[in-house]
Formats: C-alpha cells, sequence, structure tokens
C-alpha cells in the first residue's frame, strides 16, 4: 500500500514520549514514516528534556509535531498525545523502540476487519543500543477476555501494540503516578481487557531496545512499579471473581521476575528473598524455568565469592 493515502485509509496516530532520548529518537521517527501505511499523524511529547532532543526533531517538521512539556513521567506524556491524537487508531511508541516497514498496515487491515477488538499485540525483536538484534521476544500471548491471562503476566511488548483511540479514551488512559512508572502500561492493558478483546498476533513486527538507560535495567525500579501495579489490581474493584483468582500467581509471577532482576544485579539477599515469596504465593512457580535457572545463577555466582 505504497503511495499517497487514499480518503478510505483511517488516520493513525502514533504518540512518542521522550525523556533524553536524542541518541535514539531520530531513528524511531524514521521508523513511522517510513511505513508501507501513510496516512498517519506523528506526535512527539518531549517531557522536559536536557538534551538536544528538539533539535533532532526539527528536520522531521512539518511531518512530525513536537510538543514539549514539563517532566512528568510517561503517563502523563502518552496521555498529552492521546488529547492532541486525531485518528482512529494509536499506538505509544517508546522514543528509543522501532517499527518494521509493515507494523502500522498489518495492524491496521487486522483492526478493521475485527470490530470487537480493541487492541493488538505482536512479537518483536530485542536489539542493544547499537541496534544490534539479540533475540526473538515471543509474546506467548492470548486472543480474546484476556484479563485473567493478563493479569498473571503482562505479554503485551509495548511497541507492538496498537489500539483503537476510542477504547483507550473510553478507559481514561494511562495512570499519571510516578512510583507506577514502568508499568504504567500493564497497567492500562488489564483496565482495556476488562472493555474490550485483545487480540495477540505471532508476527514480528517491532524492535525492542534494551540499553543501560532504560526503565527495565533497575531492579529497584522495577520492584517499585510492578509493586504499584500488583497492589492497584489486589484493590479493584472492577475485577470479576473469576479475575481474582488469577492474583496470587501474579504475586507469584511479580515477585520472580524481581527476584530474576536482583540476580543480574548480584544481589543474592533480595533475590532469594523474592524466590521465597513468589513460591509462598503460588507454590507452582517452582515448576517455572526460570525459577530453577535463577537459583543456578545465584548459586554460581555465589560461588565464586
Amino acid at each position: 500500500m505504497n503511495g499517497p493515502a487514499r480518503s478510505a485509509e483511517p488516520l493513525l496516530s502514533v504518540v512518542i514520549p521522550s525523556y533524553n532520548r536524542a541518541d535514539y529518537i531520530g531513528e524511531t521517527i524514521e521508523s513511522v514514516l517510513q511505513q508501507t501505511y501513510s496516512n498517519i499523524e506523528v506526535v512527539v511529547i518531549d517531557d522536559g528534556s536536557t538534551d538536544n532532543t528538539a533539535q533532532v526533531v526539527e528536520p522531521f517538521a512539518p511531518r512530525v509535531r513536537y510538543i514539549r512539556q514539563e517532566n512528568a513521567e510517561r503517563g502523563a506524556s502518552r496521555n498529552h498525545g492521546l488529547r492532541l491524537a486525531k485518528g482512529e487508531y494509536i499506538a505509544f511508541l517508546d522514543s528509543d523502540d522501532l517499527w518494521l516497514p509493515d507494523k502500522a498496515e498489518r495492524g491496521i487491515h487486522f483492526l478493521r476487519d475485527r470490530p470487537g477488538v480493541g487492541m493488538l499485540c505482536t512479537d518483536a525483536i530485542e536489539i542493544d543500543g547499537e541496534g544490534n538484534e539479540r533475540r526473538l521476544l515471543h509474546a506467548r500471548g492470548y486472543s480474546g477476555k484476556v484479563t485473567g491471562k493478563l493479569l498473571q503476566n503482562n505479554f503485551v511488548i509495548m511497541p507492538t501494540h496498537l489500539a483503537r483511540t476510542s477504547v483507550v479514551r473510553e478507559i481514561g488512559g494511562f495512570r499519571e503516578e510516578r512510583k507506577l512508572s514502568g508499568s504504567e502500561d500493564w497497567e492500562m492493558w488489564v483496565r482495556l481487557s476488562l472493555v474490550a478483546e485483545i487480540a495477540y498476533i505471532p508476527q514480528v513486527t517491532a524492535k525492542y531496545r534494551v540499553h543501560t538507560a532504560n526503565t527495565m535495567s533497575s531492579a529497584e525500579g522495577m520492584q517499585r512499579s510492578m509493586g504499584r501495579a500488583a497492589q492497584l489490581f489486589n484493590e479493584s474493584e472492577h475485577l470479576a471473581r473469576t479475575h481474582k483468582r488469577s492474583l496470587r500467581k501474579m504475586d507469584a509471577n511479580v515477585a520472580l521476575v524481581n527476584a530474576i532482576n536482583y540476580c543480574s544485579q548480584r544481589d543474592r539477599k533480595n533475590s532469594m528473598q523474592l524466590l521465597a515469596h513468589a513460591f509462598a504465593s503460588d507454590p507452582q512457580t517452582i515448576l517455572d524455568p526460570r525459577f530453577g535457572y535463577t537459583l543456578y545463577r545465584l548459586a554460581k555466582n555465589f560461588a565464586r565469592l
């Protein structure tokens, strides 16, 4: 579907929140502007960057709209873009991730044929700070009414999603609190799954960048944000009784993920405590291959001391 957009093609809004990502945001914008689907508006929300983000984005005008705001974290940045978005469909793309050229075309066609689906997600490729491909990120996602599955595990890889703008607005967008930063996407996906179906497509449509400045690189930060998300789910009045049954598995998985993160930072004490918590929350967690592998890594690291 190359060439000028036909009037029948619905508008897709791509919101790119950014904070000090001048080294990556130009490539991110290029990956959107080079899509095979052309009826796209791009809105960059600069969350108070102190680097030269503005200078990097400037040459893309007028194809890209640049808005600067006081630093308020990604939830607020994404909601700012949501308020400005004119598209029937929307995606929130972090300023260090990339889209493959036909991501938008595939997603729009899929959603147009399935009015009951509010959002889709796919697989991705993990890349490093220099753009080298590291591994396939197989989401192992689910389709349909997936609230219970999403509570247990956030299988939505952020740069792969594409949603109906009306559905995102219906649920009020992202929660805006710093304590949740890093897991605000997971919290919103769960709320979205309560009002619409989510579809998982086993195709690679994006590249997810992992580098030292990622939110995910801080074990302490991820424990804080995932803990806050888990707290909100446990306190939610909107989850059905069947969904509540997933909360113990959710608590176990959150503890396991945090144990893995602390293990990667060679923090044996916190990692062991979190593994114990994961087992106490759901003894079946011990059967998860990640549980045994984390124990192995901890033992190996301890033996080197």
